[in-house]
């Protein structure tokens, strides 16, 4: 079993390493930073709430969902960094990740994201949700390009939010 584990590391690390080398100049370093941060929890939170507060009938339905699943996904995620305690590759976190959320795995901001993309794609036009799908595949490929996260990280994180925006669909119709 170690032997399957370390194998899985060597492929993780190399998929990461593949990633980082995506944004190698400057501009698509700016593009990738734009795009890993439009998964942040605070802007999907307060546009959440402010739907909610604001929005009339499916909107406002809308709103709860999409600040349920913020909660839901950050707490999530949170745990499950905490018991598995893998720490993050080395890149730039910078300041941007206080102590309190030195592991990686899984993504926060793949949990929330994949969420997301079922949260809204339910309420979304025919062309949104496949703009969805691209725009959640690109926030995770970007936090891995950045070396914030390996790639298993991302990809459990999509499954653990797919998962999460399915079971919210199903209890906030």
């Amino acid at each position: 079993m170690n032997q399957r584990l370390a194998r899985w590391r060597l492929v993780d690390e190399a998929l990461t390493g593949r990633a980082s080398a995506l944004v190698q100049s400057s501009a698509r370093r700016w593009l990738a930073w734009l795009l890993a941060h439009s998964g942040d929890s605070q802007w999907w939170l307060a546009a959440g709430l402010l739907l909610w507060w604001l929005g009339e009938g499916r909107w406002r339905m809308v709103g709860v969902r999409i600040a349920s699943l913020t909660l839901v996904a950050g707490l999530g995620s949170t745990v499950l960094k905490r018991l598995l305690r893998r720490p993050r590759p080395n890149g730039d976190a910078g300041l941007l990740y206080l102590p309190f959320d030195r592991y990686s795995f899984p993504s926060g901001h793949a949990t929330r994201v994949g969420g997301l993309v079922i949260v809204l794609g339910a309420v979304a036009p025919p062309w949104g949700a496949p703009a969805l799908l691209v725009w959640g595949v690109a926030v995770g490929v970007s936090r891995v390009a950045l070396g914030v996260h390996y790639a298993a990280d991302v990809a459990a994180g999509w499954f653990l939010g797919l998962l999460l925006g399915f079971v919210l669909l199903t209890f906030l119709p």
